[in-house]
This record gives structure tokens, C-alpha cells and sequence, in this order.
């Protein structure tokens, strides 16, 4: 793991142990005595390996994957790559080519918005949009648009606006801001303080039209934002004895980093890769240096945790849920792949 994984990782938990102090609707309590190591290549598993025109892909840094119709979308360190969910074939590239500008100054964000791809370039402060194909795209102008509330992530909301994560400024300032379709600031929303500029992983789920999830990186609280904007905890994922502690006395981050070095505990932190359904809520977490996959059955309130096996050859670099589908990310020698599994397969096997 690298150095800049270990300190997020570390800094996503400073403050779990406040967590139990807010009333939400539901505590998702973890039971990580009872992990089950799955078998990603097992029988209820099914892998594609990536290509382009028959030559294996390597992608070297996957930043995110998104399901859009038939293909996922992967981002790259500098690009966005398309590739067939049954095949894995790649049937489109986009790397920022706009103006006089070949590539992406530093891709930051990638979403999908109906039949769009949309990417943020944060450097060169521009959102780039194409088709499935890669093809007629366009670009906006962010530069000056609400510059005293800039954002750092969005999400699209059912009116046509966007709830946006604060990009930091140094100061405590409101973490969420409502902006409108051409990205002007509206105004802030909830009560929530942003603590750092740390971007581990993209922070929203629209669950349905009317509620987008939101976690943040520093705790395990699950918070849902209406359609009027108002936000509050939906979740709080309680990982037991595997919480991370906290202690008052620490002045910062660094304090919890430097706990964490020296301590010999296993702790379950970094909460991210948020997905629901009627039927499930699904999270990624790390625990013993490895990615796993958490469910809560909604339908019985049962809570189940997964860690992948892989072979000696390949290794497990993340885990998504799309469709009540776990989605291993995995790199192999010379080529990525992605292996699914359902939900319900987990489950009935592993209870």
C-alpha cells in the first residue's frame, strides 16, 4: 500500500468514535469476526479481462469505475476508457482533447448523466462531456464560477442542479453546496464543516430521484439529502471492536496518523464506494490492509462482510456494487480485470 493510501486511509476515522453520539435511522452493526473470504475466481464468479483490437489493457492507476449501459467506464490517471461488460473490449478513449489542449491537465472526477460521460478537469478548470462513444463532445468553463464556493465533486440533482462537496479553502466553511446547471454557486447546505481537501473516492449515490447518499471521509455516517436539501444520517456503520479509536488529546491529523503506526490493531476505516437498492447497501471498506465488500439486507436487517481471494499472480485493487453485483477490480501481470458476483450468491452461500 502506498504511503498516500496508508494516510487516508488513516485520516478517514479520526472521528468514528463520536459517531455513536448521532441518532440516525439505522445501525449497520459489523461483525468482522465473521469475514468470509470468497474465491473471486470461484464458481459464482464470472471475469472478463480488458482488450483493445485483441492486446490485453493494463491500466497502471484505476481511479473509478462506472456502470453506463453496456460499458464500464474507467478512469484512468489522465484518461476515461470504455469497455463491454460481457467482452470486455474496449469500444471507447477520451482524454480532454479540447482547443489546443491534447489531454487532461489533471482529470479529477468522471460521472455519468443520462447518456453523458462527464469529467472534470480541475486544473485546467473545465467539465468535459461526451457521448458512449467518446464522440461529439463539449466543454464548459468552471473558471470564476463560484469562486468563493468552488466545488470539488458533484452530483446531478432530479432538477437539473447539482449538490457539490467543497473543494477546501483552510477553513471550517460549510462541507456541501447546492449549484446550479451551469455551475454557479447557490447556496450551502446542512451543517456539515468541511476538515480537509483529502479526495480518497467519489463521495455521492443517487439511491432515487428524490435522495443522493453522501459519506464522508473522516467518519462512518451515511447521510441522505432530500430534494429540498436537507441532509441527515441515514446509516452508521458500526464495525465494533474493530472501530477506530479516538482520543481528545490529539491536536490533528498527523497525532492519528502516528497512532495508527504504531499501533498493532486491525481497524476497519476508508468507507467509500457506496451503493444501494430496494434490497441491499453495500459498501467497500479496508481492513487488514485489504479491500472488502460490506452488506446490509434491508429486508431482514442481516449484515455480512466479504474479502476476496485472488492468485498468487493477480490482486484485488477495488470493490464496487452496480446492479446488486460486487465488481473486483484485479491486476494480473500485463492485463485488468473485472469479475462479478451477485449479491444474492454472496449471501445464500456465506450465511
Amino acid at each position: 500500500m502506498s504511503k498516500y493510501l496508508i494516510v487516508c486511509a488513516i485520516l478517514s476515522c479520526i472521528f468514528d468514535c463520536k459517531q455513536s453520539e448521532i441518532s440516525c435511522e439505522t445501525i449497520i452493526r459489523m461483525d468482522l469476526k465473521k469475514m468470509h473470504k470468497i474465491d473471486m475466481h470461484g464458481e459464482y464468479a464470472r471475469q472478463i479481462c480488458l482488450t483493445n483490437d485483441g492486446t490485453s489493457v493494463l491500466i497502471d492507476e484505476v481511479k473509478k469505475v462506472l456502470l453506463a449501459g453496456d460499458q464500464y467506464i474507467v478512469q484512468c490517471k489522465n484518461k476515461v476508457l470504455g469497455f463491454d461488460v460481457q467482452t470486455g473490449t474496449q469500444k471507447m478513449s477520451f482524454s480532454g482533447q479540447w482547443g489546443e489542449n491534447k489531454t487532461f491537465l489533471h482529470l479529477w472526477d468522471t460521472w455519468v448523466e443520462g447518456k453523458t460521460i462527464c469529467m472534470y478537469d480541475v486544473k485546467d478548470k473545465k467539465v468535459f462531456r461526451c457521448d458512449f462513444n467518446g464522440k461529439n463532445s463539449d466543454v464548459t468553463f468552471v473558471t470564476n464560477k463560484g469562486e468563493d464556493n468552488p466545488f470539488q465533486v458533484l452530483v446531478k440533482t432530479v432538477e437539473g442542479n447539482y449538490v457539490g462537496k467543497r473543494a477546501y479553502g483552510g477553513m471550517e466553511d460549510c462541507e456541501l453546496n447546492l449549484y446550479d446547471k451551469n455551475f454557479e454557486f447557490v447556496k450551502e447546505i446542512g451543517d456539515l464543516k468541511i476538515k480537509s481537501g483529502i479526495y480518497i473516492g467519489y463521495p455521492f449515490f443517487v439511491y432515487r430521484p428524490s435522495e443522493i447518499l453522501y459519506y464522508r471521509y473522516f467518519y462512518n455516517n451515511i447521510y441522505a439529502i432530500d430534494d429540498e436539501q436537507n441532509v441527515s444520517v441515514k446509516y452508521y456503520i458500526d464495525f465494533g471492536e474493530n472501530n477506530m479509536p479516538f482520543d481528545l488529546s490529539w491536536r490533528d491529523e498527523y497525532d492519528c496518523i502516528d497512532f495508527i503506526n504504531s499501533s498493532e490493531e486491525d481497524y476497519a476505516i476508508l468507507v467509500s464506494n457506496i451503493y444501494e437498492s430496494d434490497k441491499y447497501f453495500c459498501f467497500r471498506f479496508l481492513w487488514k490492509k485489504r479491500k472488502c465488500l460490506g452488506v446490509y439486507d434491508k429486508s431482514n436487517g442481516k449484515t455480512a462482510s466479504f474479502m476476496f481471494d485472488s492468485s498468487s499472480s493477480d490482486s484485488v485493487v477495488d470493490v464496487y456494487a452496480f446492479d446488486d453485483r460486487a465488481l473486483l477490480v484485479s491486476q494480473d501481470g500485463d492485463k485488468t480485470c473485472l469479475a462479478t458476483i451477485s449479491v444474492d450468491d454472496l449471501l445464500k452461500n456465506n450465511r
